[in-house]
């Protein structure tokens, strides 16, 4: 009677790693045992003698095991596919039904291999930020608490030979040439814009053509003020212009062999990847080989090992999670096609910036590095707006100095005033609240010109928002600031803690939550209309205004910072990105010693702008206020177009234009300053009838006139100020008019 074969039997296979000479620094390494398939059976790290075994069982069906020897990996990104790209060398393993032993493994790891497990660590390092608008202002905040997968993927070393032939003969057309305009779309910008751009065939003729093409790599955003030409747009290395043609090597490869021209196209990838991005975007494959989580501030890093595939550089792919709503995850950044946002030839420890525009990814605040002594109070901004901007706010205009102008104390670079609701912005060394026990501060505001007890506080409530994770899920909440009653003070707002009670702080709403208080100017200092003849309708309630920051200790009592070596700062720069070096306050003017304050002297004005267009003339002779005709004769005659663009300080600027028919352009136009009464003579541009006219005999012109108001609230241009108006009239000959 035949026996059945005994299975499940523990068997083990005994590996031993060979080296010529085994070098000082080589990394840990350990003997993997996986199936056929991929699936992990075993492990274990090799001892001083290079020696491992791993533990194995027969089956009822015959098994092939894979072997392997490679670097120690995590355990989160530990498979097959992972242990080869870091260059692990395998051997295969048969294990049959009823075997008694296996027979061991030796396995030799050349110089071949050592070069790239020695130094094979790359650190790749990023910010991810989320791009909002406010106001018509673009901000880049920090999303913390996301994840970031990073891929590595395979270079077109790998990619070019599995193209099949149809795709090389394409190739080989496009290389030989010449490639006739067309409209093609360019490789996008990976950042900040998120959408491909579109080329017309005269800008894709010169950039798209073999000759034009440039290296595509997502390098870091070059210095503002360069031009979008296509030697600069970013995506694309900001090099001298590459030769007018392609190399002869080249084009001779094209009409050779594959592997001769696989080998030419591979020298040169940098000129031609841009190409390749859009022709072959499937063909690109992309492996995980590492995820990592950013920090409040939006940073994160990874260490990683260079692929075996790749050992000069690597070339990454990114792609961002964040969980939203309880129990999903959104994927806030993931830039289409692959191979136009690869990294390709990453440099190892270089930033890499990813940049969403997802509406559901949660920002958190900005968190500049502040430069600054110990113990400081940072007035950092108004709106958005630096206070360093501020005429007599900053060491070349502050009072006492030559620049100092009496005439614009208060405006926001020399020529703005500031209107609507401000909101202060106030940064706190987190020392206060921990080592000094000051806790609160309250703003307040009020004219220069009027008494100590004219300071009106800041009265809105605050709050910060955070997102702590509850049960898996994130979840936003909100830490009220104030304003508070402590002891007998009131309208007290506690300094937000450097840490929420749990989680991270979360900007949902950029203007809500970075400010620290708010001053509703045109509840004090309403602006005063027009009547119909164009005088105001009261005297001008706007000028100047003061913001005061005053300190609180727990216990609600007002503090002396000069005591306690608190320094009052502002910014010293125009831009709140980046860096954030300080200046003392009080060397520039904006302390109030006996008050204990900083004081800030803003300039307000909320009177609106008057737009009104008078009737237009020829030769004198105005246009009639009904039917709105001039009429010329034979010799023509000249055109006058009056208007009046005020506001009653000259915080506007107008644009005026006459459009004849639809347009497209004007025939007649004006910009300036505005005037600041209607008293004073009006605007009137002037042309010739002939002109206006143009190839017509007979035409109809509209008159459009908008007035601009200059104020500003730090955030946005208050727009409800401005006025505008529109008029029309007709250019016919004589006899033909009513």
């Amino acid at each position: 009677m035949a026996t059945k074969p005994e299975t499940n039997r523990p068997l083990t296979i005994d590996v031993t790693a060979t080296f010529a000479e085994r070098p000082d620094g080589l990394p840990p390494l350990v003997a993997y045992l996986f199936t056929r398939s991929g699936t992990l059976l075993a492990q274990q790290s090799l001892d001083k003698d290079s020696r491992a075994r791993l533990p194995a069982a027969t089956n009822a069906e015959p098994q092939a095991l894979r072997v392997v020897i490679g670097p120690e990996i995590a355990k989160d990104a530990l498979g097959i596919a992972e242990v080869l790209r870091r260059g692990g060398v395998e051997r295969h393993v048969a294990l049959r039904p009823g075997i008694d032993r296996l027979s061991p493994v030796a396995i030799a790891i050349g110089p071949e291999v050592l070069k790239f497990w020695l130094g094979s660590f790359c650190r790749v390092q990023g910010t991810l930020l989320k791009q909002v608008v406010s106001g018509g202002i673009t901000l880049r905040l920090p999303v913390c608490n996301a994840t970031i997968d990073i891929y590595e993927v395979d270079p077109w070393p790998i990619i070019l030979p599995t193209l099949p032939d149809i795709d090389i003969d394409r190739l080989r057309d496009i290389v030989d040439g010449p490639w006739p305009p067309i409209d093609l779309p360019i490789p996008p910008r990976p950042e900040p814009d998120p959408s491909p751009i579109r080329a017309r065939a005269s800008l894709a003729a010169p950039l798209l053509s073999p000759g034009a093409l440039r290296g595509f790599n997502p390098q870091p955003e070059p210095p503002r003020g360069l031009s979008l030409s296509p030697g600069a747009v970013r995506g694309f290395d900001p090099q001298p212009d590459p030769p007018s043609a392609l190399p002869a090597s080249l084009k001779l490869a094209a009409r050779a062999s594959r592997p001769v021209f696989e080998r030419a196209l591979i020298a040169n990838i940098d000129l031609l990847r841009p190409i390749f991005c859009w022709l072959y975007p499937l063909w690109v494959t992309k492996q995980k080989i590492a995820t990592v989580t950013t920090d409040e501030c939006g940073h994160f890093s990874a260490l990683i090992w260079k692929s075996w595939f790749n050992p000069d550089q690597p070339d990454l792919y990114f792609i961002a999670r964040q969980r939203i709503f309880p129990g999903f995850w959104i994927t806030i950044y993931e830039k289409l096609p692959v191979a136009c946002h690869t990294w390709w030839n990453y440099q190892c420890g270089t930033e890499v910036t990813l940049v969403t525009t997802h509406p559901f990814a949660h920002a958190c605040p900005p968190c500049p590095p502040i430069v600054a002594p110990n113990n400081w109070v940072l007035f950092m901004a108004v709106g958005n707006t630096s206070v360093w901007r501020i005429h007599g706010a900053n060491d070349a205009t502050a009072q006492g100095t030559g620049g100092f102008d009496a005439t614009r104390h208060g405006l926001l670079d020399n020529t703005r005033p500031w209107g609507g609701t401000l909101r202060p912005r106030l940064e706190f060394d987190s020392s206060l609240r921990i080592s000094l026990g000051v806790k609160y501060y309250r703003v307040l505001f009020k004219r220069p010109s009027e008494p100590e007890s004219a300071w009106r506080p800041s009265i809105e409530a605050l709050n910060r928002h955070y997102t702590v994770e509850i049960g898996g899920d994130l979840i936003l909440q909100q830490y009220p600031l104030g304003p508070n009653t402590v002891g007998a003070t009131s309208h007290l707002y506690e300094i937000p803690p450097a840490l929420p009670p749990a989680g991270q702080w979360s900007i949902p709403n950029a203007v809500l939550d970075t400010q620290s208080a708010v001053i509703p100017t045109n509840a004090v200092a309403p602006g005063v209309g027009f009547d119909a003849a164009g005088i105001p309708l009261g005297p001008d309630e706007g000028g100047l205004w003061q913001i005061a920051v005053e300190l609180f200790n727990a216990a609600g009592t007002k503090i002396d910072p000069e005591v306690l070596g608190i320094a009052w700062r502002v910014p010293m720069s125009n831009d709140l990105s980046g860096t954030i070096t300080t200046r003392n306050a009080a060397d520039i003017g904006l302390v109030d010693t006996v008050g204990n304050r900083m004081v800030v002297t803003v300039r307000v004005d909320n009177n609106p702008a008057l737009a009104r267009i008078g009737a237009p003339t020829l030769n004198g002779a105005p246009a009639g206020s009904e039917c709105g005709v001039l009429t010329y004769t034979a010799a023509g005659g000249t055109v006058e177009a009056p208007f009046h663009a005020v506001q009653r300080n000259g915080f506007a600027t107008y644009n005026f234009a006459v459009i004849r028919g639809a347009g497209p352009g004007a025939v007649l136009s004006a910009s300036g300053t505005a005037s600041t009464s209607i008293a004073s003579p009006p605007a009137t541009p002037t042309g010739s009838a002939a002109a206006l006219l143009g190839a017509c005999a007979i035409a109809g012109f509209s008159e459009n006139l908008y007035v601009r108001h200059l104020a500003t609230d730090g955030w946005s241009d208050q727009i409800q100020l401005d006025r505008w108006d529109v008029r029309a009239f007709v250019l016919a000959p004589s006899g033909l008019g009513p």
